[in-house]
């Protein structure tokens, strides 16, 4: 990142020193995406290549930056040309040090079946190397019988929403059916995921959302660089920067595991790059479009907004830029389809849906996209042909601006632009809904809410009424084009209603500051005397839902540090069953952070926990019912908070929830000990009696006649005990030491540890009628030496150093 901060100081060397960081900042998350979306696409992505890859590259454009912007050979001073005021930076700075505390506090972990827990479990399989594209369910080759295997299979598909596994037919071009019917692709577009692992891995699990603070604030400075460009009123501007950062739906998604925080600022700063005032940088704008189709599959609706944008340039400016990226933009899109389906080919084909008419779908929805592509592409090489031909050679841009300014024709196309959307959606409402609690879901009150109630509808009505003004400058037109795109045909035509808030009000994030920019820009000439009163009245009628936000936490299901708990307490090799009530949120986490064997809770099978116990050896249950002491030890025992809005407590003008309902659930971990086929001297230390103190993971024996208690049903076994460390012979002055088993109280065999085996298991039998039903003991018998013959300050009595004891049912 450090190097990113420093790319954008020497790349903006004529900007404000704040400014070039910001920007440097804002593009590592951009750099971090792409290039972790190139791992994804060859299926080698690592957390450490992510960020490794990410460094390296902002290294190379830090080292293309130094060179590219120094005027003189070996004069640094040149590079280095920033405005240092601080009072410049006021602004931003002060807002978003007041707008801390409503995003400082993130929603917890949520678990798989919504995008958020499905995110956040992506993460923790990344964190703990768990990275290939496609998961296998291990644990389903290990099931033997026909009917544990389709009930294993039931509950992947059931309790693991999220995990996407297409039918056979389904046409996936990297899906590889071989591995099993247990695998699948996780739902989503992994580069945000991947954001999430990176920040995890360096500040903790808890915190990796928390970077999402960071592009918050980012988000607050470069709408204050936008409103700078466009040279508003410094009232403007900071009530623009304040209604972006008191916006409750930005707020909630600054709060979640979500990836609509850094997709506001990917409109945001190609607005940044659009509205600067020096031309030659809005080549630039094709970054934020380029990270758009590595970040998330919905590009395809917002391509023909940049592509609108671009051709709008052109024809007002006539710059061989604008004509260059219009193709560029196309085929850009076109490689994101293929980028994405290459790494979630089902999350990435369905998401097209809306496009499934006149028998369009999954199975030629490739072909539809190639031939739109190409006839897209060919449409914007001919726009540009036609746009060159008509040029004249003293064409002048100002006096082109000036004419369109000047022209009713094209006042009137710019209102009508305003209205007609409008007009659609006020009467849409009237013929769908039939009383307000339906029509106040419309998309485009949403964006009311949070642009600002009274500031959205003052900015259209006096938008309409000074259309000509955003004809003044070019960056004026390129946020009308934003916003008739972004705000008016999205509700209009591309998500016409929110079905609730604030889960499904996320999709209004990216664009409310692009609503919030041209607000500021058609009120901005009534200067604060009619902004900041608009702009308070918003504020207030929004200002529960932004307190609430603050104190309350939202989608949680789960303490981080709960989970973080639970894995101190389980082992690799470990087998844990989940109650059906936990499985959905700790089936896959579980497994990837501790490598133990997870399996779903079979209620309907009542030998499932001796089945797994006589499979893997130690058993564990995590539910939340209490379990009887005669089978069960328990090990861990917490609460657990439940929270989530429950869409029916919301406000009256504005459906958004006026609280979040929250529960508390009991957790526990045991130990299943009716049948135990491994003993660990870490995880069973209360079993043992003989032995002196646990040294990580094993302990000497003391006694002469140490003991093991052991929960086994009737069988043959073989035993192995494996040793923590070797033992000292030479120091101690023997050969070999004899270790004896009894298992309750009769001998099973005697092995000696010698030079040539020590510090190896050592392996016994025992008979079928050596074993009692339930409670067993194994006494294991060695001689004791001096530990003082090896370490002189130590004087204990020591026979054998046991790390675990293990019984192998014999087939």
């Amino acid at each position: 990142m450090i190097f990113s901060m420093l790319c954008g100081v020497v790349w903006f060397r004529n900007k404000n020193l704040i400014e070039g960081v910001i920007m440097g900042t804002v593009m590592w998350f951009f750099v971090h995406i792409v290039v972790s979306m190139g791992l994804f696409v060859i299926d080698k992505y690592t957390v450490f290549r992510a960020g490794f890859g990410a460094a390296s590259v902002s290294l190379v454009l830090l080292v293309l930056a130094v060179f590219l912007r120094r005027s003189k050979p070996f004069r640094w001073k040149h590079i280095f040309r920033h405005d240092l005021s601080l009072k410049d930076m006021l602004i931003p700075l002060i807002i978003s040090l007041l707008a801390l505390p409503l995003v400082s506090t993130k929603n917890e972990f949520f678990g798989m079946g919504q995008d958020q827990g499905v995110y956040q479990t992506q993460a923790i399989l990344f964190m703990n190397g768990d990275t290939k594209r496609q998961k296998d369910i291990t644990e389903y080759h290990d099931v033997t019988s026909d009917s544990e295997r389709a009930a294993f299979n039931y509950n992947i598909h059931s309790k693991l929403a999220g995990l996407d596994i297409p039918h056979a037919e389904y046409p996936d071009t990297v899906y590889d059916r071989s591995v099993g019917e247990s695998s699948g692709i996780i739902h989503g577009i992994p580069t945000y995921s991947a954001l999430l692992a990176m920040w995890g891995s360096i500040f903790g699990m808890e915190h990796m959302a928390d970077f999402e603070t960071v592009l918050f604030v980012c988000l607050i400075f470069v709408i204050y660089f936008i409103t700078r460009s466009l040279k508003l009123k410094k009232t403007t501007s900071a009530c623009v920067c304040a209604l972006t950062a008191l916006a409750p739906v930005i707020i909630w998604t600054a709060k979640s595991s979500l990836t609509e925080i850094l997709l506001t600022l990917i409109p945001a700063v190609f607005l940044y790059f659009m509205t600067d005032e020096d031309s030659k940088q809005r080549w630039m704008s094709i970054i934020p479009v380029a990270v758009f189709g590595c970040y998330h599959v919905s590009l395809y609706t917002m391509v023909p907004m940049f592509i609108m944008v671009y051709g709008g340039m052109y024809v007002f400016t006539r710059e061989r830029q604008y004509a260059v990226l219009m193709p560029v933009t196309v085929a850009g899109y076109l490689a994101s389809f293929f980028m994405m389906k290459q790494v979630q080919p089902f999350y990435t084909m369905n998401n097209y849906s809306p496009l499934f008419v006149g028998g369009i779908n999954v199975n030629n929805i490739t072909t539809v996209v190639i031939i739109g592509s190409a006839a897209a592409f060919a449409a914007v090489i001919i726009f540009d042909l036609i746009v060159k031909k008509l040029t004249k050679k003293d064409f002048s841009q100002r006096r082109f601006l000036k004419k369109a300014s000047a022209s009713k024709p094209f006042g009137i196309l710019l209102r009508l632009l305003i209205i007609l959307p409008c007009v659609y959606i006020i009467i849409k409402a009237f013929r769908n809904y039939s009383n307000w609690d339906e029509a106040s879901h419309v998309t485009l009150w949403g964006f009311c809410a949070n642009v600002g109630f009274f500031v959205l509808p003052l900015a259209i009505v006096f938008a309409v009424i000074f259309a000509k003004s955003f004809a003044e400058s070019h960056q004026r037109l390129v946020v009308f084009i934003m916003f008739f795109y972004c705000v008016l045909v999205y509700s209009a035509f591309l998500r016409p209603e929110i079905q609730y808030y604030f889960y499904y009000s996320r999709y209004l994030a990216p664009f409310i500051p692009v609503g919030l920019i041209f607000s500021g820009l058609a009120l901005d000439r009534f200067g604060g005397k009619l902004f900041i009163p608009a702009a308070a009245a918003s504020f207030l009628l929004t200002a529960r839902y932004d307190a609430y936000l603050m104190w309350h936490k939202d989608d949680t299901r789960m303490e981080w540090s709960v989970l973080s708990d639970l894995t101190d307490f389980v082992e690799e090799g470990d087998c844990v069953v989940i109650s059906n009530d936990y499985a959905q949120k700790l089936w896959l986490p579980i497994r990837s952070m501790t490598g133990a064997h997870v399996y779903p809770e079979d209620t309907a099978d009542p030998e499932q926990l001796d089945r797994l116990a006589a499979r893997y050896g130690r058993v564990m249950v995590l539910t939340k019912d209490i379990l009887g002491e005669e089978d069960y030890t328990s090990i861990y025992s917490n609460r657990i908070h439940h929270i989530e809005d429950d869409m029916v407590n919301t406000g009256t003008i504005i459906p958004m929830p006026k609280f979040f309902y929250s529960f508390v659930e009991e957790i526990h971990l045991y130990s299943y000990d009716k049948y135990r086929f491994i003993y660990t001297a870490e995880g069973d230390y209360s079993k043992m009696s003989g032995f002196g103190p646990l040294e990580v993971s094993f302990c000497w024996t003391d006694s002469e006649e140490a003991q093991v208690e052991c929960g086994l049903y009737p069988g043959d076994y073989d035993i192995t005990m494996e040793m923590g460390c070797g033992i000292p012979l030479d120091k101690i002055g023997k050969d070999k030491i004899e270790v004896t088993l009894l298992l309750n109280g009769e001998e099973i065999g005697t092995q000696a540890i010698t030079q040539e085996n020590n510090g190896q298991p050592l392996r016994f039998t025992a008979e079928e009628d050596q074993v009692l039903e339930g409670e067993n003991i194994l006494e294991i018998r060695s001689p004791l030496w001096s530990a003082s013959l090896s370490n002189p300050n130590d004087d204990r009595e020591l026979g054998i150093p046991v790390s675990s004891v293990r019984f192998s049912p014999v087939a």
